[in-house]
């Protein structure tokens, strides 16, 4: 524990207090506090480390050491000179505070990833082509990124097959295809057990994406990729993109895929869900835009573009096989395929024999034989993307002759920028994505209307073509794949990471704040995160363990005063710059990917104003009826991987949220105020915001496959239980009088049978639920890894079940009464508790190992069996 003396030249020197006038006065007391914190150091110094030790042997693998391994111990006394002579404190309000900006030290350790940088994330790019293919959209967004700083992993359509149904991680390794397409660029062949090809198949097979999931970690291991963006074009990915971690899914839905002819129907069975799942979709064009709408709340209209440096520029030079093709020339570049009007093509040819027309690319199983008759009609195939230039320069009208269709009527076309980058007249059916272009693009219908529009373009000449070439070009200009990656970037820096404040505010307890920080550094792997602590004069070591962080994303601010937790929540909410708030009490410890379950609730309703998860301890219906775990590690690993594929992707609304840990939008408090510092030190708070949020006409809700552990009381147990007491009833009395409303205590976890241990009261428990009331009778411990007759139970565990089964421990945990394990699922070792209840279905996993035998199909007692 600090002296008053103690804490004061600390806040002196964090800026909390002022310097008294003058600057030799300064000087010289400076020079005097320095020699009182060297002799605070000499008696001191090892009664803390002592401690520290004692701290850190207790907790696992910490990495936020206050002195590392193998790394000097630095003097108080030389942190502190540092605080003054290489730190800029800048001022919070009120002005009694200091945000406080951490030294370099000589270590550093691995920091929080506050901003949206190349080193941050890694880009997957699940694509609809090859990239050695028509240079189209996803290759010229994947090297835009690249160019930008992003590493970029593009993989295959084809996968490369094993064969092996035995087949090893280190097999997948050995096998996994990778090569350097150019800076920042890889080519990605995953592996899996059969052949697949994105467009005819699904990954159904457990052994294909086992595979490919395995062909995806060992990228992530040769390359140390983290956090990674996942751009997938076709439905195809979706079976396996879900599964990855620490994975954002953004839907690039460029094309109405049932307009191809070369998809199959189970890949378009896909493609509602992708939309729903992913983080974000994004539309090539208008229709759709609106057809994503419908499924996902984050969809953003992202049209194509054109590279204009490569197609602005005229080469010197006239490719050989047009050398001798005489003006004008009306020219195509794209696919010939399924949506190329052939016939019109071929009419419109006949009917001008003055005109040639070359057509460049592929023609696939069109059917060129009569077209190929004429002489005024050149099919030269595919061409380079660095061939294209030169041809599109010799042209002299531009054509896009598409059918009208499903899919060209969502058709938002790449050659219509290219065309215009050269300045060139275009001529094209009638595509709805065109028509906002008509100041640049003649849109035709019929015949007589796209001959007519040929005509024109090639009566251009002088200074009207000038003209009508510059605005073209600009238009072009103005419209590159520079630009659609800033849209893209927009969307993985709003959408998929919005940028998030956790707030802690500290009194005393050091030992848990560390172990909350810990926590945080270890299991919150997100681009976008700063950590502020605000401590509410700790007179501890807090204060100045928090001054030794050398972390940049973690700030400091020393209040003078205990202003209560309402109040210094406040404090960091003014010096927050994150788009949601997390408010964070010390005591708790968070769990793997506790903050994007945390904050997807948002995603799904735009009235949620306000997310808590679920947790071992709280005053609400957020407690669970069961944990495994404790106040070291948090919770236990193999039960939270249990919990969140019980729980995976649930959410409710609710009435309250406790603010042991709450995501808040931060424009909330800018539309209805601070928290009430009128509470204190702390109790009712949170009951009165999340009224004043429901007043507003917001809503609550509750992730729950999000978990935090949470300690408890831990600055109110260092109270008398009279103090304690006093301060509830207090607060309570200022919230009913506030509000006009008497309090009452909230529902507490959501279980059937919560402080229930009579028989006949759950037994009508169950007869009251509409779900079918299955009893399973299982071995003692429910272990891990699990076994097949664990698998089967679960299995039973649908949305129409209320699964009642007989386990005695969970983990080594001992089953006491009947706890909610799942949704549907409760464990209990008492059978007198079932005596009185009817189940329609009765199954015994002990004898019949593998997969329990079902021994009652209609509704009996136990004891009948």
């Amino acid at each position: 524990m600090y002296t008053r003396e103690q804490l004061r030249l600390l806040r002196m020197l964090s800026g909390a207090i002022r310097w008294k006038k003058g600057r030799r006065r300064a000087r010289l007391q400076r020079r005097a506090l320095l020699r009182k914190i060297q002799y605070w150091e000499a008696t001191k110094d090892k009664r803390i480390q002592a401690k520290q030790n004692r701290i850190t042997e207790n907790l696992p693998s910490p990495v936020l050491p206050i002195n590392p391994p193998n790394v000097p111990v630095k003097p108080a006394s030389q942190a502190l000179s540092e605080v003054l002579t290489e730190t800029s404190i800048r001022p919070a309000s009120p002005a009694s505070l200091s945000l406080y900006e951490p030294p370099k030290n000589d270590y550093k350790l691995k920091p929080l990833n506050s901003s949206l940088d190349p080193n941050n994330i890694t880009l997957f790019r699940f694509p609809i082509i090859d990239w050695g293919y028509r240079w189209q959209r996803p290759q010229h967004i994947c090297q835009q990124f690249a160019r930008h700083g992003y590493r970029v992993f593009y993989f295959a359509i084809e996968t490369m097959p094993i064969g092996s149904e035995v087949a090893t991680f280190e097999d997948v390794q050995a096998a996994l295809q990778i090569r350097e397409a150019e800076e920042n660029v890889w080519l990605v062949q995953l592996c899996s057990h059969s052949s697949l090809n994105a467009y005819r198949d699904t990954i159904d097979h457990p052994l294909d994406k086992q595979y490919m999931k395995w062909s995806i970690e060992a990228l992530k291991q040769r390359f140390n990729i983290g956090q990674t963006a996942s751009i997938v074009d076709l439905p195809f990915w979706s079976m396996l993109v879900f599964d990855l971690e620490d994975n954002k899914v953004i839907y690039d839905c460029m094309d109405e895929h049932a307009g191809f002819s070369n998809t199959s129907d189970e890949l378009l069975a896909l493609e509602p869900a992708l939309m729903n799942r992913a983080d974000a979709v994004v539309a090539s064009s208008d229709l759709l835009y609106q057809k994503a709408r419908s499924l996902n709340p984050s969809v953003h209209l992202i049209p194509n573009a054109g590279e204009f440096a490569h197609f602005s520029i005229k080469p010197s030079y006239r490719p050989i096989d047009i050398a001798k093709v005489h003006q004008p020339i009306v020219g195509y570049i794209g696919a010939i395929a399924d949506w190329f009007d052939m016939v019109f093509v071929y009419e419109l040819a006949k009917g001008n024999p003055d005109w040639n027309f070359v057509l460049i690319g592929d023609t696939y199983f069109s059917d060129t034989s009569n077209i190929e008759k004429l002489q005024n009609v050149f099919l030269l195939g595919e061409k380079q993307y660095h061939e294209l230039p030169a041809y599109l320069h010799a042209f002299d009208v531009c054509i896009i002759p598409f059918l009208i269709n499903s899919l060209t009527l969502a058709t938002n076309p790449v050659k219509i920028y290219e065309y215009l980058s050269a300045g060139k007249p275009v001529v094209s059916t009638p595509l709805p994505e065109l028509a906002p272009m008509s100041e640049y693009v003649s849109l035709a219908s019929g015949l007589k209307e796209f001959e007519a529009a040929i005509a024109r373009g090639l009566q251009e000449n002088g200074e009207e073509q000038a003209r009508a070439m510059e605005k073209r070009r600009q238009f072009a200009a103005e419209n590159t794949w520079e630009h659609r990656y800033k849209d893209f970037h927009s969307i993985i820096l709003t959408a998929l990471y919005p940028k998030v404040s956790v707030i802690i505010v500290t009194h005393n307890n050091w030992t848990f704040t560390e172990r909350c920080l810990n926590s945080l550094l270890r299991h919150t792997a997100y681009p976008r995160i700063e950590i502020i602590v605000v401590d509410n004069a700790s007179s501890d070591e807090t204060a100045a363990r928090l001054l030794q962080l050398n972390y940049p994303d973690i700030k400091t601010i020393l209040l003078s005063e205990n202003n209560g937790f309402a109040e210094g929540n406040n404090i960091g909410i003014l010096n927050a710059t994150g788009d949601y708030v997390v408010l964070l009490n010390n005591d708790t410890i968070v769990s793997k990917d506790w903050l994007p379950r945390l904050l997807r609730p948002f995603r799904t309703d735009p009235q949620i104003a306000a997310v808590g998860p679920m947790s071992n301890y709280v005053g609400n219906d957020q407690k669970l009826d069961f944990f495994v775990g404790d106040e070291i590690q948090g919770a236990n690993e193999i039960w939270l991987d249990e919990f969140y594929e019980l729980y995976d992707r649930r959410m409710r609304y609710t009435e309250m949220l406790g603010f042991f840990c709450v995501a808040i939008k931060k424009e909330m408090f800018k539309k209805l105020g601070s928290l009430d510092k009128n509470f204190g030190t702390g109790m009712f708070e949170d009951d009165d915001f999340c009224l004043r949020l429901r007043h507003a006409g917001y809503r609550l809700a509750v992730a729950e496959d999000a978990f935090v552990y949470h300690k408890g009381s831990a600055t109110f147990n260092q109270w008398e239980e009279e103090q304690k007491n006093s301060l509830f009833h207090q607060n309570q009395s200022y919230f009913e009088s506030k509000w006009g409303i008497n309090w009452s205590p909230h529902r507490m976890p959501l279980s059937l049978f919560v402080n229930t241990s009579d028989p006949d009261k759950i037994a009508e428990i169950v007869a009251a639920n509409p779900k079918t009331a299955v009893f399973a009778s299982c071995p003692e411990e429910w272990k891990n890894p699990q076994e097949e007759w664990q698998r089967k139970l679960l299995q039973k565990c649908d949305g129409d079940s209320l699964v009642i089964a007989r386990v005695g421990s969970y983990l080594g945990q001992p089953i006491h009464g009947i706890r909610k394990i799942g949704p549907n699922l409760y464990f209990t070792n008492n059978m007198e508790l079932l005596q009185k209840i009817k189940f329609k279905h009765i199954y015994d996993f002990r004898q019949l190992a593998p997969g329990g035998e079902l021994i009652g199909n209609e509704l009996r007692l136990l004891t009948s069996v």
